[in-house]
């Protein structure tokens, strides 16, 4: 018996943090997070409605790279709808019989 059982969370591992991939994970949730850092010094934090709206990048970031059950995160799901819709859909068929159709 040579069975190995791969963890669930094997994939994991690879990540910073446990959901994060390094490049372009972090980069979304640091420019997010910096962007709302220097509007707030900015702009300050006298008000609710000005401070409210200076969050919006920060929200924005931390929303794209949420995890999400059957995927990697909100980031990832909108790429592969992107890809699927953008990509053809129509396929040709190369199956084992393409050669052999016209055998006469």
């Amino acid at each position: 018996m040579n069975e190995k059982l791969v963890p669930a969370n094997a994939k994991k591992s690879m990540l910073v943090a446990g959901f994060l991939r390094p490049l372009p994970d972090l980069v979304i949730l640091g420019v997010g997070l910096g962007t709302t850092t220097i509007i707030l010094l900015i702009i300050g934090t006298s008000t609710f409605v000005p401070t409210l709206l200076a969050c919006i990048p920060a929200l924005i970031g931390i929303c794209l790279v949420l995890p999400i059950p059957n995927y990697h995160n909100v980031f990832t799901t909108i790429c592969v709808v992107l890809k699927f819709y953008i990509n053809r859909r129509i396929y040709r068929w190369k199956g084992w019989c393409v050669s052999d159709e016209f055998k006469e």
